[in-house]
């Protein structure tokens, strides 16, 4: 990613002098003076504190000198800026962009309310503590239907709820009642197999699996116990939990299976029930797990790995299969046979990990920016830019909507033209008004292909997103207006992306391309670019004395007879690979504090005690300083000249613009 931060990217480059000599202003004449001119562009005290405070380890502390060299940097980056300026790099398409998209991101904070943020986060880290197992039965009602029908639901769900009460199955009334298809189950089709109801049962889940509503009920209610009917845009459920655990985490399990349907006929059931507690004892017995799995498991794809699955939470596995592992404490232990709709199993586990604090809290965040409860804390905002801008709002010219809109918009082809004529107000705030025809051009912008629903439902759906947006937009335009930190950190970006373009173009990527002028800074500054005296040797350390001076008599007939390197150590070590070690190659002296006590001639060395042990050198050449070559030192010499392209190129705006400095800004930064 870029670094936009105003000052890092150059930290390195301090050019040291004073600021005697720059011309001087006529004096301070606001709270907030100008502090340095570019030719006609300003830059204001408060800017200047705002970046140093950023890079500045003890910005409490303004001392002449730390001043004096940050401004010289301060000048420069503005200098920069300037000239990318005045080559219009600001009014490009990409750069405009790509400030849009950092602006977005960086304004979000500011339309939603830290209080309620800060409150859900809470919130969710407690209930991340625990897996819940719960129930539902769920009657549907749009969610912007008439009061007609959320009558009629409510009645149903709470009639149904009272035969629960006196004593009524609640997994048999889901079955019979729920809207939840999941409930009764489905045949298969031709493109998919039958699928098995779950007479409301949900499994278990955490937080944030679930709609905002729902979560609270299910966390809010007492195990074994049944909730007053919840609604969310789904319609009223009402909720029984079965149980509450510890949080499982991300769990690592193998198991061995034995399987057989829920309605299989008795004998199935009792020869599964038999095979699973033989398989168990071998288990006890101390038969290996995963071999067992191998033979026996009727899971075939993980009894190939000796039954170990892919790791999962709570969510991925049937509640007894969750269950069963949070009886399991430590890794290795082996759970008793657990009946699953599936069959049999045995569990033995691998690991149950938690994420990290860190890890938690920055997963939590992101989830809940996505998640439904994020318009709680937007709400707050809302409301707040509604008393702030005296807003108004007509809801009875929204009705027009209610005639005028047919289903043609489910098609993406309804025509706006039919609110022509029709521009009575819908909501007003800030010297801003919103008419019919506003939301007319909205409906007909935001319209598509859909599954068709309720018209009064969607056009209040849709009119409260125009109406929010309209709002949040508006909010979002005065954010540099209303808070300083955020105009001064939009600056920030603005001028930071601008200043990594044209530094790009003028030093990283010229330095890249520039093969002539890279080629002769090379050459010019040679002398910076120099090998020390060289040994291309090998160097062999032996354990003892004894063996050193056998070994290096060893190494001299294999100078003789030409034997590499590879071939004697294999003589040296050809029955232990700890006898003798080596490196080889070229090596400068200070690499190897041996090369200073053996001679530059090509040859072998006398035994040298080397700490511990004994070591023999063999110079096969010794290379005197110097010059490296160019593919040696590439990457080192590109840096070099993007810091000479950097020092030039600042020279060149210093001469190119007029800059100034107010010397009575300065001694306002001092405290003088």
């Amino acid at each position: 990613m870029k670094n936009l931060n105003l000052i890092n990217g150059l930290s390195g480059i301090i050019i040291f002098t004073v600021l005697l000599g720059f011309k001087s202003f006529a004096g301070i004449t606001s709270d907030d003076p100008v502090l340095l001119k570019v030719n006609d562009r300003e830059i204001t005290v408060s800017e200047f504190e705002y970046v140093y405070s950023k890079n500045n380890l003890n910005p409490q502390v303004m001392d002449p000198r730390s001043v004096e060299e940050y401004l010289e940097l301060f000048i420069n980056f503005n200098l920069k800026v300037y000239e990318a300026i005045q080559l219009g790099l600001d009014t490009h398409e990409t750069f405009i962009n790509e400030l849009a998209g950092y602006r977005q991101q960086l304004a979000q904070p500011y339309l939603n309310d830290q209080e309620v943020t800060d409150h859900l986060l809470e919130e969710a880290i407690e209930r991340l503590q625990w897996d819940v197992r719960a129930s539902h039965i769920l009657i549907y009602v749009e969610e912007h239907a008439d009061p007609a029908d959320t009558l009629k639901a409510w009645s149903k769900i709470m009639n149904i709820r009272e035969r629960i009460l006196g004593g009524e199955s609640f997994s048999a009334l889901a079955v019979e009642y729920s809207d939840d298809p999941s409930a009764k189950g489905q045949p298969a089709t031709a493109s998919r197999p039958a699928m098995r109801g779950n007479s409301g049962d949900l499994g278990y889940f955490s937080v944030l699996d679930m709609v905002y509503p729902f979560e609270n009920a299910v966390y809010n209610t007492p195990v074994n116990e049944i909730s007053m009917p919840v609604r969310t845009n789904f319609g009223y459920h009402i909720i029984k939990v079965a149980d509450k655990l510890p949080a499982m985490g991300r769990a690592t399990v193998a198991h061995i299976m034995v399987n057989v349907a829920a309605d299989a006929p008795e004998e199935n059931q009792q020869q599964a029930k038999s095979k699973i507690d033989e398989i168990y004892q071998k288990v006890l017995d101390g038969e290996d797990f995963g071999s067992l799995a191998e033979r026996f498991s009727d899971d075939k794809a993980s009894g190939r790995r000796g039954g170990e699955l892919p790791a999962f939470t709570s969510t991925r596995m049937v509640p007894e299969f969750i269950k069963a592992i949070a009886d399991l404490d430590e890794p290795g232990q082996i759970s008793e046979p657990v009946r699953t709709q599936f069959g049999w199993h045995l569990i033995k586990l691998r690991n149950k990990s938690l994420p990290s604090d860190d890890e938690v809290i920055v997963d939590l965040k992101n989830r809940i920016t996505r998640d439904n409860r994020a318009k709680l804390s937007q709400n707050v905002v809302l409301q707040r830019i509604k008393n702030e801008n005296n807003f108004n709002e007509y809801n009875q010219n929204l009705e027009i909507f209610f005639e005028k809109v047919d289903d043609s918009i489910f098609q993406g082809r309804w025509d706006k033209s039919v609110i022509d004529g029709n521009n009575e107000l819908l909501f007003s705030f800030a010297d801003n008004y919103f008419t019919q025809q506003n939301f007319a051009n909205y409906l007909a912008n935001v319209q598509s292909m859909r599954t068709p629903e309720s018209l009064k439902n969607y056009i209040n759906t849709m009119y409260l997103n125009f109406r929010n947006q309209s709002l949040l937009e508006y909010e979002e335009s005065q954010l540099e207006d209303k808070y300083p930190e955020f105009r001064r950190i939009m600056k920030e970006y603005h001028d930071g992306i601008l200043l990594f373009e044209l530094t790009d173009q003028k030093v990283w990527s010229k330095a890249m391309q520039d093969t002539i002028g890279l080629r002769e800074f090379f050459q010019n500054n040679i002398e910076n670019y120099m090998w020390n005296d060289r040994f291309d040797a090998e160097i062999y350390t032996f354990n003892s004395e004894r063996v050193a001076k056998s070994g290096r008599r060893q190494i001299r007939r294999a100078q003789r007879r030409n034997i590499s390197h590879e071939e004697l150590m294999n003589e040296f070590n050809s029955s232990s690979q700890l006898e003798v070690s080596s490196e080889k190659g070229l090596m400068e002296k200070k690499q190897n504090p041996l090369l200073s006590k053996i001679s530059k001639r090509q040859g072998v060395s006398n035994v040298i005690k080397h700490g511990n042990n004994y070591a023999v050198v063999r110079v096969n050449e010794f290379l005197p300083s110097q010059p490296k070559k160019m593919n040696e030192v590439r990457g080192l010499v590109i840096a070099d000249y993007q810091n000479y392209l950097e020092e030039k190129w600042v020279e060149e705006l210093r001469s190119k613009y007029e800059y100034s400095v107010n010397p009575e800004a300065i001694e306002l930064l001092l405290g003088n």
